[in-house]
C-alpha cells in the first residue's frame, strides 16, 4: 500500500515537474500557467484522495484480519485449557490408581511376608529364591528379623549375600 502511494507521489512530481519545465519553456504564458498550476493541485488533491482511499481500505482488511486472528487465538486459548483440564483429571486419576495399586501391594508383602514367616526355613528359602529381587526385598524387609535371618541361612551364600546387601542399601520398595 505504501509503494502504491509513492508511486503515486513520484508521478505527481513527474508530471508536475514535466508541466512547470513546458510552462517555462513557453515563454511565460500566465494563463498557460495558471492553467498547469491548477491542473496540478487537481492532480496533486486526486492523487491524494486515492493514496487516502486505497490506505483506509488496507488498514480496513488489515483491522479484519486481526480481528479473525484474534478469534482463532481465542478458540486456541479455549482448546488449551480443556486440554489442561482433561489432562488434570488423568493426572488424578493415574494418582489414585498409583495409590491403589500401592496399597494392594503393601497389603500383599505384609501377608506374604507373614506366610513365609510361618513357614520353616528350609521351606521359605528355595521359594524365595525362584523369585524376582524386588520381591523377595519387599517380603523380606517386612519380615521379622529373626525370621528373616534364619531364611537367609538356608539360602545360598551367594543371594543371600546380595539380599543383606540390598536390605543394607534401603532396598526395600
Amino acid at each position: 500500500m505504501k509503494s502504491v502511494l509513492i508511486i503515486s507521489v513520484v508521478t505527481f512530481f513527474l508530471i508536475f515537474g514535466g508541466l512547470a519545465i513546458l510552462s517555462s519553456q513557453l515563454g511565460g504564458n500566465s494563463s498557460l500557467r495558471q492553467q498547469a498550476g491548477s491542473t496540478a493541485e487537481n492532480l496533486d488533491s486526486k492523487l491524494v484522495m486515492e493514496g487516502l482511499h486505497a490506505e483506509r481500505t488496507s488498514l480496513r482488511r488489515e483491522k479484519e484480519e486481526i480481528i479473525i486472528l484474534r478469534q482463532a487465538v481465542a478458540v486456541q486459548e479455549q482448546v488449551l485449557v480443556e486440554g489442561r483440564r482433561e489432562l488434570s483429571a488423568m493426572v488424578q486419576e493415574i494418582e489414585a490408581k498409583q495409590r491403589v495399586l500401592g496399597e494392594v501391594r503393601e497389603r500383599s508383602a505384609v501377608r506374604l511376608a507373614k506366610m513365609y514367616e510361618n513357614m520353616k526355613p528350609a521351606q521359605a528359602a528355595p521359594i524365595l529364591s525362584a523369585l524376582d529381587m524386588d520381591i523377595i526385598l519387599d517380603i523380606m524387609g517386612r519380615m521379622k528379623e529373626r525370621e528373616a535371618a534364619r531364611i537367609l541361612a538356608s539360602m545360598d551364600a551367594g543371594l543371600a549375600a546380595r539380599i543383606s546387601t540390598e536390605l543394607s542399601l534401603g532396598g526395600t520398595s
